[in-house]
């Protein structure tokens, strides 16, 4: 009986003004056409930002993941891989959020931390994917070297990398589209990006202007989903 004390009666009254304002959304402020709403503090810059933040940080984290996947792979350093798994894990622990919050005491608020953020957490994801991927190559082509005398470095080269590229590359596009929706929210803490005005906006009341700026997040989350699962259907 406590709990049903404790609950709140809807209000009904804020749902009207906000469904209102999503019917009515702020285009002025969408693209920037006003004086108080100009292009750089726009709903298009801003998702501009976030596309950029995402495709940077997973860009870095990709080549930054490449010796993680080799080093947890199995196949490449046998049972010393579980060292590499381990740390893979230690990363992709602490979700994104918590992550920004450390990072923003490193390197202040804006786009350069939702960067770092993303290019460092998502190593615990691309470099686990990386390692699955290399775990499941063909032997073939190293037998083939090894009988060649061929070095460690040599193997890797030319009886691994072929096989593992079109692979490596689906798993960089499937983070990247997760890393565009990170990016979205690591700015409701000030690492960047469209989060930022979400959580203002949303605090403020003002709900013309949160419906231009979650419009604009869907637009831009279906546009890579589609561009992403395109690209990689082409690399399978």
């Amino acid at each position: 009986m406590n709990l049903f004390k404790s609950l709140k009666t809807p209000n009904w009254g804020k749902l009207g003004k906000m469904l209102e304002g999503f019917l009515h959304p702020n285009f002025e402020y969408m693209f920037g056409t006003s004086d108080v709403f100009n292009f750089q503090n726009s709903v298009v810059y801003q998702i501009i930002e976030t596309f950029a933040i995402a495709f940077i940080g997973t860009a870095i984290s990709a080549v930054l993941s490449i010796p993680f996947g080799f080093l947890a792979s199995s196949k490449i350093t046998g049972k010393y891989a579980v060292i590499a798994n381990i740390f893979l894990v230690l990363v992709r622990t602490f979700p994104e959020i918590l992550v920004g919050f450390f990072f923003i005491q490193v390197f202040g608020f804006g786009s350069i931390c939702g960067v770092a953020v993303i290019s460092i957490h998502s190593i615990g994801m691309i470099g686990k994917m990386y390692a699955e991927q290399i775990d499941l190559i063909s032997n073939d082509p190293l037998e083939a070297l090894d009988a060649c005398g061929a070095t460690k470095i040599t193997r890797i080269g030319y009886g691994v990398v072929p096989q593992i590229a079109p692979n490596f590359l689906s798993v960089i596009l499937y983070r990247f589209d997760l890393n565009v929706k990170t990016a979205s929210l690591l700015g409701l803490v000030g690492a960047g990006g469209v989060g930022y005005p979400i959580s203002v906006y949303s605090a403020n009341e003002h709900w013309g202007e949160l419906a231009a700026v979650l419009y604009g997040v869907i637009f831009l989350v279906i546009l890579v989903d589609f561009l992403s699962s395109y690209l990689r259907k082409k690399l399978i």
